[in-house]
């Protein structure tokens, strides 16, 4: 299964338990999750699952920051038009990875 394929089938849950197991898999050594999951953050299809694909790779992309900085910070150019997305969940996972990365 994809990774959008993944946050697609994850919608409606109220834990962010993929993200962070996703998340690890990043830290295991599978960093073409991370790169997926930076290209998902602007995912929009359709209206139907684009918020939880986009907040889902959002999450992994903060996980990852906060325990790898270095693997997210020469990333977040490609991050930024994520910030345009309408749902606060995205935007605000991501301020959290900016901070992470932040010296």
């Amino acid at each position: 299964m994809t990774l959008l394929e993944q946050l697609k089938a994850n919608k409606g849950t109220v834990s962010s338990a993929l993200g962070k197991e996703l998340a690890m898999k990043v830290l295991g050594s599978a960093s073409e999750i991370l790169l997926q999951a930076i290209n998902l953050t602007r995912f929009e299809p359709d209206k139907v699952n684009s918020k939880n694909v986009r907040a889902g790779a959002a999450k992994i992309i903060e996980k990852v920051a906060e325990r790898k900085p270095g693997l997210v910070s020469p990333h977040l150019e490609k991050l930024l038009p994520a910030f345009e997305m309408p749902e606060p969940q995205t935007e605000w996972m991501l301020m959290m990875a900016f901070g992470y990365c932040a010296k």
